[in-house]
């Protein structure tokens, strides 16, 4: 079957022309008539452009690497918008290439191939509005994490944002220590977000939300058929913060042996997936984070010495809430405009006993509970102000019960007096009470007490520590 030369080129669907030497154009396709919105009735045979102008800048190129090679396509390209026979203006690209008398090698036609790039355009310019969405995105959360974010003018809160903004602009690793709730995602944010990786992900991570059999592939990802179940490569927290920062929540509950990969991705900066034997690079900045003694956990051999010495190269202490008393009105008034914007209210206060009530709390669940309580209190309340029969019914009692066995005033305080034990005894009694009229169902009983699941969970865990220890 014989094909003519100008039937296929009318079949393809970029553009095709060629200019001959005495500047004319010899070739316009079907879809150049298109493109062009021209006929080729009206161009063929007409003067195009010197091929004196594309032969220069070709032989410039030629000299400086030698002679160029039928391969090597595209030496000129240039872009442009052209009127479509739709109406449309549409974006194509036109890449040049020589055609060269095999006798002379001197360049006899130029062809032209021309591709309409309008989607390639369209997603270009998405990639621009999105790149620049996420500049602003990122300016936000830099903002919003910037150590303003961190609420308090306490002594040991401002010793902590020191200690933080002198580390930000370096690439040491941190280790934040604190009970829960204090705090440390917030500090270890506003680390990330005023470094000099703040451009780049902060990827975090509880340790102890994941069963050991699990923590390894969350950390590190895996390659596809890694074990059963992998049908595709999914990659690790590390991976995913690759030029940011990984944040390891609860960095003791890792086992031992995830201790010892994670030495090595701090040491070698590299790591594995699982079913990988090729490393990937680790450009990550490490912020860990605990709630416990970790030199206690080294001693009992319970925590890898090495590892210790590897995160806590820089230690910040956040202080428990009931540490910084004089921050807890401030938290109580930022915590007030949060709900009230979120929450379209307009309650203006709290009633002061209420918020002496609120001041004299122990907050055993620190931030977080302060914040759990806010928001219920924010919810309930039908006034313009928080009113004491708002609060929570355990830090009433627990008010009632430090002012029963407060001394009296020409008593003094008898010896061993101790209000915490007090008000943990009576949590205790009262989380028990709760237990046993729900039959043991620990979501009731929260619901009962007006408490989170969560902040349940810390305190029942946290009371039987303490029984446990006495």
């Amino acid at each position: 079957m014989k094909f003519d030369l100008h039937q296929v080129l009318d079949s393809a669907r970029d553009g095709i022309f060629i200019v001959g030497r005495d500047h004319r154009l010899v070739l316009f396709n079907h879809a150049c008539e298109e493109l062009y919105n021209v006929s080729r009735e009206d161009v063929i045979n007409k003067a195009c452009w010197k091929l004196s102008d594309f032969e220069k800048s070709w032989r410039e190129a030629a000299s400086a690497g030698g002679r160029i090679s039928y391969g090597e396509l595209g030496a000129k390209k240039e872009r442009m918008v052209l009127p479509h026979k739709s109406g449309k203006q549409v974006w194509v690209e036109t890449i040049y290439t020589p055609i060269l008398d095999e006798e002379t090698n001197e360049i006899a036609y130029v062809m032209g191939v021309i591709k309409d790039i309008t989607e390639l355009k369209d997603m270009e310019r998405e990639k621009e509005r999105l790149q620049m969405e996420i500049g602003k995105i990122r300016g936000e959360l830099g903002s919003k994490y910037d150590f303003s974010s961190i609420i308090g003018r306490s002594t040991p809160i401002m010793q902590v944002m020191k200690l933080a903004a002198e580390v930000a602009q370096e690439n040491t690793t941190v280790m934040l220590v604190g009970e829960s709730g204090t705090g440390k995602e917030l500090v270890a944010k506003a680390i990330h977000y005023n470094s000099r990786r703040a451009d780049k992900p902060f990827v975090a991570l509880n340790c102890s939300a994941f069963p050991e059999t699990l923590i390894e592939s969350e950390l590190f990802g895996y390659e596809k058929g890694a074990f059963t179940g992998a049908e595709k490569a999914k990659p690790g927290k590390i991976q995913l913060a690759y030029g940011g920062t990984l944040f390891l929540d609860e960095v003791t509950e890792m086992s031992p042996a995830t201790q010892a990969k994670i030495l090595r991705v701090i040491q070698e900066r590299e790591f594995e997936p699982l079913g990988s034997v090729k490393p990937q690079r680790a450009d990550i900045r490490i912020i860990a984070a605990t709630n416990k003694d970790l030199e206690a956990l080294v001693e009992k051999g319970q925590f890898r010495d090495d590892l210790f010495y590897r995160l806590f190269v820089y230690p910040i202490t956040i202080p428990p809430l009931r540490e910084r008393p004089e921050d807890l009105e401030p938290l109580i008034e930022h915590l007030l405009e949060k709900f009230n914007h979120d929450m379209a209210k307009r309650i203006q206060g709290i009633a002061p006993e209420a918020l002496q009530m609120l001041k004299n709390y122990h907050w055993p669940g620190n931030v977080r509970e302060l914040q759990n309580v806010m928001e219920r209190l924010m919810i309930l309340s039908k006034g313009e102000t928080i009113q004491v029969d708002d609060l929570p019914h355990y830090i009433v009692e627990a008010m009632k019960l430090s002012h029963s066995r407060e001394p009296g005033t020409g008593d003094g305080i008898p010896p061993g007096f101790s209000l915490e034990n007090s008000v943990n005894r009576f949590e205790s009694r009262i989380i028990q009470q709760a237990l046993q009229q729900c039959g043991q169902n620990k979501s009731r009983a929260a619901n009962l007490l007006g408490l989170s699941r969560s902040t349940f969970r810390y305190k029942l865990s946290r009371l039987k520590g303490l029984i446990n220890r006495n």
